[in-house]
């Protein structure tokens, strides 16, 4: 079949013989294990979405190396939470800042593919992160205010500046989920909502070719040469 090109080659349909193996896979665990069909349909449409997701706002090069950086740093705070409240705060929000720079910046105007999604546009996100830069501002102007702006008073906030990062974003999430429950329905905001905290996991085997991309030294001359 591959001499007479009815069978394409990786040359010609680019990540065909992956999706091959993962389907191959995937049956193999059908029918190793009997799965629900309502459990398989959920975990189908979250991968849908996923998909939708990545088509309608990850497009540029850099925002995916972005979403790498930004999804490994979630991953590894997902985990440092639970020892260092602040520090985890703090470095998922720089985190956070990344990957919305990348979708507010870097991104081609995308609002009309992202209303077919669930979850917040990039107007709506980049309104949630100003939230996030808008608490410690409150914070230094108070303690200014109050004329006791200095580095032991500053470092003393970092706790409550986490403290309210975490408020925010469980508002934000959850306020999310209630709002989907009411528009749709339970299971569409679950798939919403499992879709979010899994992106890190999901995001990192999306992207992970893209450091590649971004820092593959050009071939020189005399490798060019040999080859």
């Amino acid at each position: 079949m591959k001499i007479d090109g009815w069978w394409l080659n990786e040359e010609q349909q680019p990540g065909r013989e992956k999706a091959m193996r993962t389907r191959l896979m995937w049956e193999m665990v059908k029918s190793v294990v009997q799965i629900p069909k309502p459990l398989t349909s959920f975990y189908f449409e979250i991968m849908q979405r996923k998909k939708d997701d990545h088509h309608a706002s990850h497009s540029n090069l850099i925002n995916q190396f972005f979403h790498l950086l930004s999804s490994s740093t979630f991953i590894f705070c997902y985990i440092l939470i639970f020892f260092n409240f602040t520090l985890a705060m703090i470095l998922g929000m720089a985190a956070l800042f990344v990957r919305q720079f990348g979708h507010a910046i870097l991104e081609p105007p995308c609002h009309d593919k992202e209303k077919a999604l669930l979850g917040f546009n990039t107007r709506n996100k980049s309104i949630i992160v100003g939230g996030y830069i808008l608490i410690p501002i409150v914070q230094i102007v108070q303690l200014w205010g109050y004329g006791s702006l200095n580095s032991e008073s500053f470092n003393a906030i970092l706790s409550a500046v986490a403290l309210q990062w975490f408020l925010l974003t469980l508002a934000a999430v959850f306020g999310r989920v209630v709002y989907l429950m009411w528009a749709h329905d339970f299971r569409t905001s679950m798939i919403w909502f499992v879709k979010l905290i899994t992106d890190p996991i999901t995001d990192i085997f999306a992207y992970y070719k893209s450091a590649d991309k971004i820092f593959r030294l050009p071939p020189t001359r005399g490798s060019e040469a040999t080859s």
